[in-house]
């Protein structure tokens, strides 16, 4: 099968599949445009598909062990696809990254502490710590007005962790901001931690969606990474498999390893469904070209998209896209906060992610989702661009 333009350019009906995306009419009514929630309007691998249905085929789904073949194949996709070595005993399974994510607060911090998290950043960062009772110490990212594009501000990470935060967590690609941390960035950062003896916790979820000639770099392939880093990882996103409920962390460090593992072990957490476990090993070992087909597609797209904002939205400004299949838009142009463009879009039956859910300094911005059907993608950009010019 080739997995070009025209295969992902088919436009799926997901409506009515219980798809968050399509069906929750809290955010978008049934004849909608979704730019939203990040997953993919597009079909899964076929690998895939045929892996859950061979198992299926099968009567029993009684309880499920981890099979060797699950690690094997996330190593070989790390070491094929990014060149990270990882061994066995450096993963542990997990239901999703968030599951990681309060994971590690819960770890490496005590109730009360702060946890030093860049913003704006995925809203789970945020709840991950506070529900678990520690306290948010945000260190806004650096932008650059003119062109929309984001930097690391390493002066207020130094400052937060001299004042006391006990972890460091990093979305890296960074969600919202489209932005692909250099190996240089990522490895000031691990000398920040080194430095004051705090772990970091990087969700690296977004890895596979970078744009040639950039390659990503994890976290993990820095020296003080591998000392002082927990990555995590997952299929979901990559391969569109998110309602399936499978992720990993990795971590190199033994001390630290354990302390997760106790932690996980204490709240009964444990690995995804059989479905899940297959799924995942299918398209770790067999999916290579679905995804260089993915990636070339998306990678039409927002060059399409950036096109297509300025012409139907012309007082918008979209940041870089470095990687993810996420957009950043600054609209505080048009005068409208976040509730205000909300309104404005339901009426217009388009939905986008509002900004305040990554943080205070998204105010004013929308996150775009530009994984889907072209077709799909500009219609919904000419329903944004028309609601905005109705004043």
């Amino acid at each position: 099968m080739k997995f070009d333009e025209a295969f992902f350019d088919q436009i799926i009906d997901r409506r009515n599949t219980d798809c968050e995306k399509w069906d929750d009419r809290s955010v978008m009514d049934a004849d909608g445009v979704p730019l939203w929630v990040a997953d993919m309007d597009f079909a899964c691998a076929p690998a895939i598909v045929e892996a859950i249905q061979q198992r299926a085929d099968h009567p029993c789904f009684g309880y499920t062990i981890e099979n060797p073949a699950d690690n094997e194949a996330l190593i070989g996709f790390w070491k094929r696809r990014h060149g990270l070595e990882i061994q066995p005993g450096e993963i542990q399974m997990l239901p999703c990254v968030i599951t990681g994510l309060k994971t590690c607060v819960r770890a490496f911090t005590q109730p009360g502490d702060s946890v030093a998290i860049v913003t704006p950043v995925y809203g789970p960062f945020y709840g991950s710590i506070q529900s678990n009772g520690r306290v948010v110490r945000a260190v806004s990212l650096l932008r650059d007005e003119e062109t929309g594009r984001y930097e690391l501000d390493f002066g207020a990470m130094q400052k937060a962790l001299r004042e006391g935060a006990k972890l460091m967590m990093l979305c890296s690609p960074h969600n919202p901001v489209s932005r692909l941390w250099t190996k240089e960035e990522l490895t000031r950062l691990c000398e920040l931690a080194e430095e004051y003896g705090v772990p970091i916790v990087c969700d690296e979820i977004h890895a596979d969606f970078v744009y040639p000639p950039q390659r990503f770099v994890s976290i993990l392939s820095i020296p003080e990474g591998r000392n002082r880093a927990v990555m995590l990882c997952s299929a979901s996103k990559t391969f569109n498999v998110a309602g399936l409920q499978q992720a990993a962390l990795v971590c190199m460090n033994p001390d630290m390893l354990e302390k997760l593992r106790r932690e996980l072990n204490a709240a009964g957490v444990a690995c995804g469904n059989t479905f899940a476990l297959l799924a995942a090993r299918a398209a770790y070992t067999a999916c290579d070209d679905w995804l260089d087909g993915l990636i070339a597609y998306l990678d039409g797209s927002r060059k399409l998209l950036s096109d297509w904002v300025a012409e139907y939205v012309p007082k918008a400004k979209m940041s870089p896209v470095e990687a993810t299949y996420l957009a950043w838009l600054d609209l505080k142009a048009y005068g409208l906060s976040c509730a205000e463009l909300a309104k404005k879009f339901r009426k217009a039956k388009v939905a986008l992610t509002g900004g305040t859910f990554f943080g205070e300094e998204g105010e004013g911005f929308m996150r775009v989702n530009f994984a889907c059907p072209r077709s799909q993608l500009k219609e919904g950009i000419k329903r944004l661009g028309a609601a905005l010019e109705e004043g």
